[in-house]
């Protein structure tokens, strides 16, 4: 499976890892191209047609596109491989690093247009390129006489005219990180209305907590921009659930994302593809007179895009007719073009009928099917994932903490087309956190398969989601409860000598089990989570104890507290006060200072003071706080200054300034460069 992210990002081209086969790399183009037929020319057809000498009526545009390689962007593409573990030992012994194509899941193709005259909706043409190989896509338009004449002078000029844009979706492996999606239901349900009227719904679903998603962990080294991308796929995660075009949540939504299993991600290309070559493509552009003969003939180019190379599929053959007039064209590889022409009936117009026959390897069984109807020039047959069941099972919402394993059952018949009831069962562990499951039935895929789920549980505990119908081939595979308590436990200070919290945490999961957990929290991580299941009985009610650890080596351990529903705990002394002090620097002159450090120190009679420092430059915000939460353990100088300031000014001469150690007690710092 590819893994995230691109270990090259090119202008033209991503590289990516597998993250099992060493050898294998995935060369992803970023920007779409215009296809070419195995001859080299462009597959291309622009006509520009009159009905006089004097008139332009208007003009028809036909082109294919795809996502290939150039030869010698390939090329770059391997000696990237090389530089990035391909040219191990294990690696030359496997043949060397090898260019595989991504599971594609879904996607759709876009064309751009240059036609002024025409509709903003009309100059973009959509469809759905293939899954397999180099994704074509084929794109046929009607122009108006002004975009007919400006599409010729631009491509026949050499500059690059025609965009397209790619959104495919694949699956593929984020790095060892944790981000976590939530939406709670009644307080989603409860915004709906006024959420979905504003700008931007989520904004408001995160300021009130009703929804959001945010980042847990991530390498330390991680690509922020990958980041911020899973972040937004987050979001995508939970857009059914939220306003203002999902539909509201029946239960709490609350998933965790790692690193350990595949999801569907999205891979985008788009931007203006080369030109024609007219040394080769001068034959795509055609000038005629609605007299012209071609207007009574029917020409027609037919390619097949089938997976040949999986070894399932042994020929596709296309079932070409016309009126009266069949033809059939065998395919049994990418490369072969088959070229006919028919003299045009009026009565019948320009649409050909075609109906693909799929025969498949080491079997007598064929599938037929749905028929094509079509006037463009150019048919692409995309013969993608036919006569078999693919299931991609994930399971990056499942903490394998709690989880031992998953048995996923599959099951699927379709008696109108001869397949009787198949059943089979896949595991999911740590180990194996994503699965394929493949089966071959010889016929259409067209109805829903059912999946049941079980899930035996770190504590013995075995959950079960019984069989329920899904489509599409890429399942997440939820966490064993719909229900969630989660708590967010945080420390709120470290003073008189404290060095640690060891919180003790219980809690009823609705059948009849208590799950325990202790968390310890310190100066270096004075936050954590504790997520557990509950049955949709479960009222959702725990219960915690702190036992407060100090560096002299006591402890004091306080009673049990109980409460309700997830929520952020607050461990520790709670704050008599906090102290807020804002430094401003409005009035230096970063012309003559290059840079300003401000240190900030709160008083205690004894052990370390709590400091604080803040840097000023050219370019970044002119005032920052500092808050500090004070307990009334007598930490605080009694009638002493609650902070005191000293700062440093580095000039742009090369000299610097420093202001003496001032008490202070007003809750403003303004900065000002010493004589």
């Amino acid at each position: 499976m590819l893994r995230l992210p691109a270990l090259v990002a090119g202008p033209t081209w991503s590289l990516y890892a597998d993250d099992q086969l060493d050898q294998a790399f995935y060369a992803i183009p970023t920007v779409p191209r215009l296809a070419r037929g195995p001859d080299g020319a462009a597959i291309l057809t622009l006509i520009k047609y009159r009905s006089g000498p004097d008139r332009l009526n208007g003009g028809i545009i036909e082109v294919q596109t795809d996502l290939a390689l150039r030869p010698q962007e390939r090329e770059e593409a391997l000696a990237a491989a090389r530089a990035h573990g391909g040219d191990t030992a294990a690696v030359r012994a496997a043949g060397g690093p090898q260019l595989a194509t991504p599971l594609w899941l879904d996607g759709t193709a876009s064309l751009r247009l240059l036609d002024p005259s025409a509709k903003a909706e009309e100059r973009t043409v959509q469809v759905q390129p293939s899954l397999s190989g180099a994704n074509p896509a084929v794109f046929q338009a009607a122009l108006t006489p002004e975009g007919a004449a400006m599409e010729w002078d631009v491509l026949r000029s050499g500059r690059p005219t025609l965009q397209a844009a790619y959104r495919l979706r694949a699956m593929a492996r984020i790095p060892d990180g944790t981000v976590h999606a939530y939406a709670h239901s009644a307080d989603v349900t409860a915004q709906w209305a006024q959420a979905g009227a504003l700008p931007d719904p989520r904004a408001a679903l995160v300021q009130s907590s009703a929804a959001g998603v945010e980042v847990l962990d991530w390498p330390v080294n991680g690509d922020p921009k990958l980041r911020e991308a899973f972040v937004a796929w987050g979001w995508e995660f939970l857009a059914p659930w939220l306003p203002p075009h999902g539909t509201p949540p029946t239960g709490d939504i609350d998933a965790v994302f790692t690193g350990a299993a595949g999801l569907p991600w999205p891979f985008d290309a788009a931007g203006s593809m080369d030109p024609p070559d007219l040394t080769r493509d001068e034959g795509c552009f055609l000038a005629l007179d609605l007299s012209d003969p071609i207007f009574l003939q029917r020409a027609t180019e037919v390619r097949c895009n089938a997976d040949f190379a999986a070894g399932t599929i042994a020929a596709v053959t296309a079932r070409i007719s016309y009126g009266d007039k069949r033809r059939d064209a065998v395919f049994t590889d990418n490369e072969t073009v088959d070229r006919f022409t028919w003299t045009v009936d009026p009565a019948l117009g320009r649409t050909i009928t075609v109906r693909p026959l799929v025969t498949f390897a080491a079997s007598s069984a064929t599938l037929e099917l749905p028929e094509l109807r079509t006037d463009n020039q150019f048919v692409l047959l995309s013969v993608d994932d036919v006569g078999r069941l693919t299931v991609d099972l994930t399971t990056a919402a499942v903490d394998w903490s709690t989880v031992g394993h998953v048995e996923a059952g599959i099951r699927y018949q379709d008696g109108d087309h001869g397949v009787g009831l198949v059943e089979d069962t896949l595991r999911l562990d740590a180990s194996r956190p994503a699965q394929r499951y493949e089966r071959m039935v010889y016929a259409p895929v067209n109805r829903p398969y059912d999946l049941r789920l079980e899930y035996d549980l770190a504590d013995g505990q075995i959950v079960v989601r019984d069989w329920s119908p899904h489509t599409g081939r890429a399942v997440l595979v939820p966490a064993p409860f719909d229900r969630w308590l989660a708590l967010r436990l945080r420390a709120t200070g470290w003073s008189g000598g404290i060095s640690a919290f060891q919180v003790d945490l219980e809690a009823e999961d609705g059948t009849g089990r208590t799950n325990r957990n202790t968390v310890r929290l310190t100066p270096e991580t004075d936050t954590a989570d504790w997520r557990t299941g509950l049955a949709p009985t479960a009222p959702g009610r725990f219960r915690h104890r702190v036992t407060t650890l100090y560096a002299d080596g006591h402890s004091t351990v306080d009673p049990w507290t109980d409460g309700e529903g997830s929520q952020s705990l607050d461990v520790g002394p709670a704050p008599s006060r906090v102290l807020d002090v804002t430094v401003v620097a409005d009035l230096v002159d970063f012309t003559v200072v290059k840079l300003v450090k401000t240190t900030l120190r709160h008083p205690v009679p004894t052990g370390e003071q709590p400091t604080h420092d803040m840097v000023f430059a050219a370019g970044r915000a002119t005032s920052e706080t500092w808050r500090l939460p004070l307990s009334d353990d007598g930490s605080a100088a009694a009638g002493g200054p609650d902070y005191t300031v000293t700062s440093t000014f580095y000039l742009q001469d090369g000299e610097h300034r420093t202001t003496p150690e001032t008490p202070g007690t007003d809750p403003i710092v303004v900065l000002r460069l010493p004589a």
